[in-house]
């Protein structure tokens, strides 16, 4: 059978036409594969009057973000050099490697990311390729942990060595771990991908060959978040410094910075080598995305980053407006739709029966956006306002004095019926007073006092806060204290390890409480705080360092004084479903949506379906009409599918199986294998593997691991959240951390080389090492970027067999593509790729 895919594409894109050959070609169809410009001409630029400016939603143009927003690499340079003196005669840890070169620690294998992201209504998919570069005159194996959306489901994989194109296999992860470390002691490349956390993921790149450049390329879907009519797109880049709690167990599962302990058994996991003081990795981000709304697409606002912008029709194209911006803080885009969001807007997607039916099997994701409600009865009913601030070192600083600025004006907006608390915590937690105050100003100006002491410092003891606040006694004295309602809002980077914990401490104490959690910082901990608010049943809000709070504390008290939508369930009426997710709908805000993922049978959703719930105490229906010509089709339905089915058997966010006893916990590993592995998902029981069969790069097997080290967040001062990420009490890091001393000697330095620094016990940091890089290197100053576009079928074939042949193959258009621009920068046409599948 011949298929023909055929997609419209950007402006710049060579034509290569599969055959014995590779000859570019300048066909005038539609193409496949979509390409941004990577030098925008100058009508461009002129069309864009707003180019290369931070966008706010108002589209005012704000200052660039301060504090580190304009730290940037240029081509070639390395890390700047620390303050430190390297002690060249220090033991190294066997099988770790250290290259010095004059004064200059060299070898940080990691050369770049890039993020390519589709928005399709509100699901996005995003490939993540990784190149790594091994800059010395031994194979190597890099290690690098680094984040991914929380909320995302990774469904594709793939190895690039030269013109070798590996595809990933799915397998579970002691299986793919055991693929991995055979091939690498038989001297083949390899990679392998694991989770450690639905936000935390570690890449491992086996023997890569001297001077050799390889790339890692995953594929991911992941749902936009929705408030008040906005859209917003956020991609994590770097793995924040995490506090870990418990007492050292001696072990070391991985190659992070820190050991295992009681409390967290993966802590080496997830706690990657950071660069010392005044360097970075100069390993640069690269972020392209393309939004198709349907409809005009405004207002668009980056948070952290420069960004220039391209219209074509109601298609909208992003991208990062300076070269060189490091992984140091999350790219965050919103933007707002021209006219009424629909009330029910629906994406399908269709596969071949996985179990041999008739029937194709269907995947819908139906997101509902219910009218405004009218205020409750008790909307009158006091309030009692717990806010609890987290004072450990990883918040000294910009994030510090955030919180501090909120608490401000929140206490500036209390009520008079209302009462509030204050309690910090960092090694323990403790409180303005023994119970709530009377909104009361000599309170109010007591609490600001309190506030203002705040400095940021010492361990991130989250629990005690959280007991602190859940298991504080009301005040009878003030007056209708037993009528108030009780919420807490909880101020924090979330920067620590042990959030299972923190989520069945939340469950267990909540009762009539809710609790709403605020991320300050640039790179915060967003499956700790979604989930603190999904088990404390009230709202997640982020905050950026500097960000002015008048807008979030508005928002909050929005928030907690309109209507919640509670118990709420969808009555499917005659239309046919199966196998609906979340099964429990949580708790709806103000401005907030309703977003489901289900299965379905033969033709899309059709019917009429109501939204019921209830409101203050009082039981109200929305109706709805579910109508399939209003129906969007997309990719990576099924994908979102299989990932919200693996958070129902795994329990989340609450105690994710934390009270299982042993039988019931490997029933429910189980479970999550067989959906990850027929879904080709990942999970934190399966991995992705890819193995280059095909030739021996290190024929004698010896291992020599480069741990690749990550940026400082922006914002977060590194030598108060660095040096107190580990211990007990108030232990501070091992051979370093303010307050506890260290524990022992023999700190490890800058992972990338492997050094082993001797501990500086005082809280210094000075056993780490020196390093350096290669910078960019030889790479252009924009990389050019093929992209697998919507397909057009023409032909009787499933699309998604279609959608992953073309992704099977797009590197061999990129090669074509590259061959093209080494004779013409300038290249420009269109493409048209004709595929014959199943033929003889």
């Amino acid at each position: 059978m011949r298929t023909k895919a055929l997609v419209w594409t950007g402006a710049v894109l060579s034509a290569c036409v599969w055959g014995p050959a590779c000859a570019p070609t300048h066909e005038d169809t539609s193409a496949l594969f979509e390409h941004p410009d990577p030098q925008d001409d100058a009508a461009a630029e002129a069309a864009e009057a707003d180019r290369s400016l931070l966008f706010q939603p108002d589209g005012e143009i704000a200052p660039a973000v301060p504090s580190g927003e304009g730290q940037t690499c240029t081509r070639g340079q390395a890390p700047t050099q620390d303050p430190y003196p390297v002690d060249a005669d220090a033991p190294l840890e066997q099988g770790l490697l250290r290259v010095k070169r004059g004064d200059q620690w060299m070898g940080l294998p990691l050369q770049g990311t890039s993020f390519d992201t589709r928005v399709l209504g509100t699901l996005a998919e995003t490939t993540v390729t990784q190149t790594f570069k091994n800059t010395y005159d031994v194979p190597i194996e890099a290690v690098y942990a680094f984040p991914l959306p929380e909320d995302g489901a990774v469904d594709d994989y793939w190895f690039h060595v030269g013109a070798r194109h590996i595809h990933g296999v799915m397998k579970k992860r002691e299986e793919a771990r055991k693929l991995y470390e055979d091939a690498k002691q038989q001297g083949k490349s390899a990679a392998l991908l694991e989770q450690e956390r639905p936000n935390i993921f570690t890449q491992s790149v086996a023997n890569i060959a001297p001077g050799e450049t390889v790339e890692v390329e995953m594929h991911l879907v992941h749902p936009l978040h929705q408030e008040d009519g906005r859209y917003a797109l956020s991609l994590p880049t770097v793995v924040g410094p995490r506090f870990i709690p418990g007492a050292p167990t001696g072990t070391r599962a991985g190659g992070g910075r820190l050991l295992d302990t009681d409390a967290v058994p993966d802590a080496s996991r997830i706690t990657p080598p950071v660069m010392p003081k005044g360097q970075v990795t100069c390993a640069p981000i690269t972020i392209a995305v393309g939004i198709e709304a349907g409809m005009p697409v405004h207002s668009v606002a980056s948070q952290y980053h420069r960004v220039a912008t391209a219209r074509a029709g109601d298609r909208l194209h992003v991208e990062l407006a300076r070269d060189g911006e490091l992984p140091n803080r999350d790219f965050v885009l919103s933007w707002s739709l021209a006219g009424d969001a629909p009330q029910a807007a629906m994406i399908t997607e269709t596969r071949p029966s996985a179990r041999g039916g008739k029937d194709d099997d269907g995947y819908f994701t139906l997101t509902i956006q219910p009218p405004r409600l009218p205020p409750p009865p008790d909307k009158l009913r006091p309030r009692e306002l717990i806010f609890v601030v987290d004072n450990s070192g990883s918040m000294h600083g910009t994030p510090i004095n955030t919180a501090k600025a909120t608490v401000h004006k929140a206490l500036d907006t209390l009520g008079p019926s209302d009462s509030f608390q204050i309690i910090r915590f960092s090694e323990s937690a403790s409180a303005l007073g023994a119970g709530p105050l009377a909104s009361t100003p000599d309170n109010v100006a007591r609490g600001k006092r309190y506030i203002d002491d705040m400095h940021g410092t010492g361990g991130t003891q989250m629990i005690e806060g959280i007991k602190a606040a859940l298991g504080m006694p009301k005040n009878t004295e003030i007056k209708r204290a037993d009528e108030s309602m009780r919420v807490v809002l909880f101020l924090t980077d979330g920067y620590i390890g042990n959030e299972v914990q923190i989520f069945s401490e939340i469950e267990q104490r909540l009762g009539e409480t809710r609790l709403f959690s605020l991320g300050v910082g640039s790179s915060v901990n967003r499956y700790l705080l979604d989930g603190m608010a999904a088990v404390g049943r009230g709202a997640v809000t982020y905050m950026g360092p500097g960000e002015q709070p008048d807008a979030i504390v508005d928002r909050f008290y929005e928030r907690i004084a309109h209507p919640v939508l509670t118990d709420i369930s969808i009555d499917w009426g005659e239309v046919e479903i199966q196998e609906v997710y979340p099964q429990r709908v949580p708790d709806l805000f103000s401005g907030q949506p309703v977003v489901v993922y289900g299965r379905f049978k033969g033709g899309a959703p059709e019917g009429a379906v109501a939204l019921n719930g209830r409101l203050g105490g009082e039981r109200v229906s929305i109706p709805l009409a579910l109508d399939p010509a209003d129906t969007v089709e997309g990719d990576g339905v099924a994908s979102m599918w299989a990932r919200k089915k693996i958070d129902a058997i795994n329990g989340y966010p609450s105690s994710l199986g934390h009270r299982d006893d042993a039988e019931a916990t490997a029933k429910r590993e189980r479970a999550i294998v067989d959906v990850a592995l027929e879904y080709r998902v990942m999970s934190e029981f399966t991995s992705f593997v890819a193995v280059d069969e095909q030739r021996i790069t290190n024929p004698d097997g010896t291992v020599r691991v480069v741990q690749q080290p990550v940026d400082v967040p922006v914002g977060v001062d590194r030598d108060h959240a660095v040096g107190e990420s580990y211990g007990v009490g108030g232990l501070g890091l091992v051979g370093t951390g303010r307050g506890g001393g260290g524990t022992g000697s023999g700190t490890i330095g800058l992972g990338n080389t492997g050094f082993i620094g001797k501990g500086g016990g005082g809280g210094t940091g000075s056993g780490y090492g020196r390093g350096s890089g290669g910078g960019f290197g030889g790479r252009g100053k924009r990389v050019p970027m093929v992209r697998q576009g919507k397909a057009q079928v023409q032909g009787a074939l499933d699309k998604d067999i279609i959608r992953r042949i073309v992704r099977a193959h797009i590197n061999e258009v990129r090669h074509c593509y590259n061959q093209g621009l080494s004779k013409d920068p300038n290249m420009k046409g269109r493409v048209a790729v004709q595929f014959t599948i199943g033929g003889a």
